[in-house]
């Protein structure tokens, strides 16, 4: 099966519901994979419209220069993208998919996005994750619409 562009972006939109799911079930370290799944699948789409034979690694950063979605975006718009970006990319990485929740808090710990957090403070970074995916998807396929 051949996967095209627009297959990207509608794999985004059903990651991004997942994520939403597992979440409200507690499931933090896998709501929080597949949203940095849902960010990574749209740029994706950007970057696989650009050049078919996509070749790119799972960091989110690359991803969103090598996809120029800044060229449909306007400075605003990728301002918040940039700033999810980098919310979500402290956040996720590839490797959560091996993980659970109680290395997830160990290693939220060692980065230190424990601090300033009232509660769980695993729930809280998962939920700032799936926010910045959330920003991300919905001006990314608003413009991906556009173009």
């Amino acid at each position: 099966m051949r996967i095209e562009a627009t297959d990207y972006v509608e794999a985004a939109k059903e990651r991004l519901a997942e994520a939403n799911l597992l979440y409200e079930k507690a499931r933090y370290a896998l709501a929080l994979y597949v949203a940095g799944v849902a960010a990574e699948s749209l740029l994706r789409a950007y970057i696989f419209h650009l050049e078919p034979r996509l070749e790119a690694a799972h960091n989110l950063e690359l991803l969103l220069e090598a996809s120029r979605l800044r060229i449909h975006t306007t400075l605003a718009e990728h301002q918040q993208i940039s700033a999810a970006i980098d919310d979500l990319f402290k956040r996720w990485k590839n490797d959560l998919r091996y993980t659970f929740n109680n290395r997830l808090r160990r290693r939220m710990k060692r980065k230190k996005l424990d601090r300033g957090v009232r509660g769980d403070f695993l729930k809280e970074n998962c939920r700032i994750a799936i926010e910045a995916a959330k920003i991300i998807l919905t001006i990314g396929a608003a413009k991906w619409k556009q173009s």
